[in-house]
């Protein structure tokens, strides 16, 4: 009886963390104690620091959402350019505007890890009779709840973070491309 009893125990404490996960974690985003929302992917990669500098500075320095990064001591950091989601299809009208964020590249031995923060989309100009809204919208005000550490659980707020998630993977992941030998 006793071993059943805690069996039991341990079971609902293995539930109730993997719960408390789904809640502050989706797809690359985590949920920070700070209730600042940052994307993170680790990209393994078989060559050495050195290797991995020169293929990511080739990359950064051509690509148009990258260009602005700052290289110091094995890291590139700064503020990305401009970007539209690529499918903004039945998402709310604050991410249907174009972004930027904080975009952090740090490069060890065989991988480099890409950390994304402070994403901000451009301000929907209205005007409501001599009231006017244009202030940026943060990506945490449509992804988090307001007075509680967790993600926001509506298909709008998910959808949001899952094409946003698509978005940098396809913007960052380094692609081999194969040249044939013909």
């Amino acid at each position: 009886m006793k071993k059943t009893l805690i069996t039991l125990l341990l079971l609902i404490q293995v539930v109730n963390l993997s719960s408390q996960n789904s809640k502050i974690e989706y797809e690359n985003f985590k949920l920070q104690e700070n209730k600042k929302l940052v994307w993170q992917k680790i990209y393994d990669n078989k060559v050495s620091k050195d290797s991995i500098f020169t293929i990511l500075s080739g990359f950064i320095s051509q690509n148009s959402f990258l260009n602005n990064l700052k290289y110091k001591d094995f890291t590139f950091s700064g503020y990305s350019n401009f970007l539209s989601i690529s499918n903004t299809k039945g998402l709310s009208l604050a991410v249907q505007k174009e972004f930027n964020c904080f975009v952090k590249i740090e490069i060890k031995p065989n991988k480099y890890r890409v950390t994304i923060s402070n994403v901000k989309f451009k301000p929907v100009s209205m005007d409501f009779g001599g009231i006017t809204f244009d202030d940026p919208m943060e990506l945490e005000s449509l992804a988090v709840r307001n007075n509680h550490f967790e993600l926001r659980k509506n298909k709008k707020s998910k959808e949001t973070l899952q094409r946003l998630n698509s978005d940098f993977i396809n913007l960052l992941e380094l692609k081999n491309t194969k040249k044939d030998n013909w």
